[in-house]
């Protein structure tokens, strides 16, 4: 065994991997809960399939529950069955063990098919005569150094904002584009029931090939807070990628 050949063999893989997924037919932005649903529906339709994900680790806030406490809740428990999360009831909730939702989540997306980039942050879309064509990236260790150093290009056809609470491509959207018709980010106080209902409705197209989902659709639309509940979260994610599924069809 030599260093080189480790060192040559994770070089050739990653960078395998991230030439295959120059080209996709969808990107999300984030790998939160509602990123990675999104994308395992997708993936799982055959839809080639890529998430960008700035942090070390993926799952949003899912690893924390509840002010740290690692268990989450959700009003049905469809989807966690369907990647194998196990559930208990409680008063009409189901509750399930955070760090087992979010393994079996980031694993389940990988099987389906969808390729997943950590440390990679969101930086701009492609956009040619008001058409999106992907995403602009930089390398997060490089721009959290602040070094002038020049982003790469991923093209698609379908971008999702799924960044949580900053809407990152909606904001990004807002600054650059002068008709953009939303004219402000951010969540009210909370109201759960509210919300858990409307972030899902509201998920879809906020810009010709931009499609938000999960929280960014609650800073997005000024949706009260939804507090630690992820069901929400969940179906805006699966939502999303049925409406993409639609147009790609």
């Amino acid at each position: 065994m030599k260093e080189t050949d480790i060192s040559r063999s994770i070089i050739e893989d990653y960078t395998k991997r991230l030439l295959d997924h120059l080209e996709n037919d969808v990107v999300v932005v984030g790998a939160g809960p509602a990123g990675l649903i999104s994308a395992y529906y997708l993936a799982k339709a055959g839809i080639k399939t890529a998430v960008f994900e700035k942090k070390l680790s993926i799952g949003g806030g899912i690893w924390g529950g509840a002010a740290g406490y690692s268990t989450i809740v959700v009003e049905q428990k469809d989807i966690l069955e369907e990647i194998g999360v196990r559930t208990k009831e409680f008063k009409g909730l189901y509750v399930a063990d955070a760090i087992e939702f979010a393994t079996a989540l980031g694993y389940k997306t990988k099987q389906a098919g969808a390729e997943i980039f950590n440390l990679l942050e969101f930086e701009d879309v492609i956009l040619k005569n008001n058409s999106i064509q992907g995403i602009v990236l930089s390398s997060t260790a490089i721009k959290m150094a602040n070094f002038p150093v020049d982003p790469f290009c991923v093209g698609s056809k379908y971008i999702i904002d799924a960044t949580g609470h900053s809407a990152e491509v909606v904001n990004m959207l807002r600054s650059k584009i002068k008709d953009f018709h939303l004219e402000k980010l951010g969540e009210g106080p909370m109201d759960l029931v509210k919300s858990e209902k409307e972030v899902v409705e509201k998920t879809g197209e906020v810009y010709p090939g931009v499609y938000v989902a999960g929280m960014s659709v609650c800073s997005t639309y000024n949706l009260p807070r939804m507090g630690p509940i992820f069901g929400g979260m969940l179906n805006s994610g699966k939502r999303a990628a049925e409406l993409i599924k639609n147009k790609l069809k």
